[in-house]
């Protein structure tokens, strides 16, 4: 080997062995494969989703089938948001979110402050802090965002641990939280 790069190039992890070494390639090959079957595509359109998380009133679209990798190091959505609808008052344990407005106008919280929100508005959640957004339910149209989260968290522990209620939201008898529009809590 003539240098470090020598070293690594074609070594350790490129050649396994030992009695689960042929177990290790064979599940690489099998998650490649899945991954494949999954339908995942790079290219993708907001209007034009393959999957959709359905929350009340607020349908969130998937416009590349991200689920499909598991080692991703983040997420993103199309949040459609109808009026007198949202995601109540919550954080996020270890992770940022952003919030770019695509259409419509609704209400975005954090920390406290409540700002309006419309086109092109752009919002950052930074980890641990509170923050909502909501539709007023005088609105007509639908609240659109993407929103991006950092890191990426697995569906199945998506609802259980990454958006933490903060205590005190509630709903009312067709699931709508109750968004208090004052500036300050």
């Amino acid at each position: 080997m003539s240098d470090a790069i020598d070293f690594f190039t074609g070594n350790g992890f490129s050649r396994l062995t030992g009695p689960l070494a042929e177990k290790a390639r064979e599940f690489d090959a099998t998650l490649e494969k899945a991954r494949n079957d999954a339908g995942f595509s790079p290219k993708g359109n907001l209007r034009e989703p393959v999957i959709t998380a359905e929350f009340p009133g607020c349908p969130t679209d998937l416009p590349i089938n991200f689920l499909a990798l598991p080692n991703r190091q983040m997420d993103y959505c199309l949040i459609r948001i109808k009026p007198g609808h949202g995601f109540p008052e919550h954080v996020h344990g270890y992770g940022d979110e952003i919030y770019l407005v695509i259409s419509g106008h609704g209400k975005v919280r954090i920390d406290g402050e409540l700002y309006d929100a419309g086109p092109l508005d752009t919002f950052h959640q930074r980890t641990g802090v509170r923050h909502e957004v909501f539709n007023p339910a005088e609105n007509e149209e639908d609240f659109e965002i993407f929103a991006v989260n950092t890191p990426a968290v697995h569906q199945d522990l998506r609802s259980k641990f990454w958006g933490i209620p903060v205590p005190g939201a509630t709903t009312d008898a067709e699931g709508r939280y109750h968004h208090d529009e004052s500036p300050v809590r």
